[in-house]
């Protein structure tokens, strides 16, 4: 055990990635649970603090780390950036920041390579990583892909936990029942048949209540039942996929196909399987299509337990 005075004496190079080397910051401290005052959704991380705040916290929620040098734009602009989006989380995950000048030992030990480099943490060990300036869009959706790589596999903050400066539970509210009126507009298209007009006043609404989860989910699957509607289903589409792993628009079709049929697991197998095989706007094509097919699974069902887990380690 390293005396904590001896930080500046360095051990070694760098940690190899996929390992943060924690052994000089192991304490027997627990993560801040102070439920009087709450949790920050963002903490300045130094080397007293990071096995409590970044390792042992993640066993609870991931922790986003952004590790850069304070005073630099990159780091300043993505620190506001992720701040907000932090604040806005509710809790769902933390923020770590490390100035990797007054705290060089930290930067060490995640092994960083260049600044500013982002690593999520979460069950006590990195899960994936993004080097150099991120726009606040892709932040935002390096986000998304963590925090849906670790769904249901955490255990959570401990009940009733609140962050700090907030009043009241941060327990999830339940999400608004929307009481706007074209709701009814849409449920009358759906009785129609019409189901890509019921997409459209759903898509519509949830600009006006991006967090409404239940509306998402009824999108989701209205969104499934129009690409069915015009599916030709004379054709083998798991066939046609099959003769080209690489061929998107084949692999969507297998997947909605599949799930057409009830192979549910199947259908998310296609879509996680094509991932490795496709790049760039192909891969995000599919990875927006996993996305909004796992909505139609319980998050504790094993199959999308898997199926995140393997799109985790295909985008990272």
């Amino acid at each position: 055990m390293h005396n904590h005075h001896q930080h500046h004496h360095h051990h070694g190079g760098p940690a190899s990635s996929g390992a943060i080397d924690l052994e000089q910051f192991k304490q027997s401290a627990d993560a801040t649970t102070d439920s009087g005052a709450g949790i920050p959704a963002v903490v300045q991380i130094t080397g007293e603090n990071l096995d409590a705040e970044v390792v042992k916290r993640s066993e609870e929620v991931p922790v986003v780390v952004l590790i850069g040098a304070e005073g630099a734009p990159d780091y300043t602009r993505m620190k506001s950036d992720l701040s907000e989006l932090a604040e806005a989380s509710g809790l769902n995950w933390i923020l770590g920041l490390v100035d990797a000048h007054s705290a060089m030992e930290v930067a060490q030990a995640f092994g960083v390579q260049a600044l500013p480099t982002l690593v999520a943490v979460a069950g006590g060990g990195p899960i994936g990583q993004a080097e150099g300036e991120q726009t606040g869009e892709a932040l935002s959706q390096w986000i998304t892909a963590v925090l849906d790589a670790t769904k249901g596999r955490l255990r959570g903050l401990p009940p009733g936990t609140r962050m700090a400066g907030d009043v009241g539970e941060v327990e999830q509210p339940a999400p608004p029942v929307s009481t706007d009126p074209r709701l009814e507009q849409a449920e009358d298209l759906l009785n129609d048949g019409d189901f890509d007009a019921a997409v459209s006043v759903y898509d519509e609404i949830l600009k006006s209540e991006p967090a409404n989860t239940e509306l998402k989910a009824a999108r989701t699957n209205v969104a499934f039942l129009a690409r069915a509607q015009k599916m030709d289903r004379a054709v083998d589409h798991v066939s046609v996929s099959n003769q080209d792993p690489t061929d998107v628009a084949a692999a969507l079709n297998a997947a909605d196909q599949l799930m057409l049929i009830g192979e549910s697991n199947g259908s998310l197998d296609r879509l996680v399987s094509t991932l490795p095989k496709v790049f760039g706007k192909d891969r995000d094509t599919v990875r927006d299509r996993l996305l909004e097919m796992l909505q139609m699974f319980e998050p504790s069902d094993p199959a999308a337990l898997d199926a995140r887990r393997r799109m985790a380690s295909a985008l990272f």
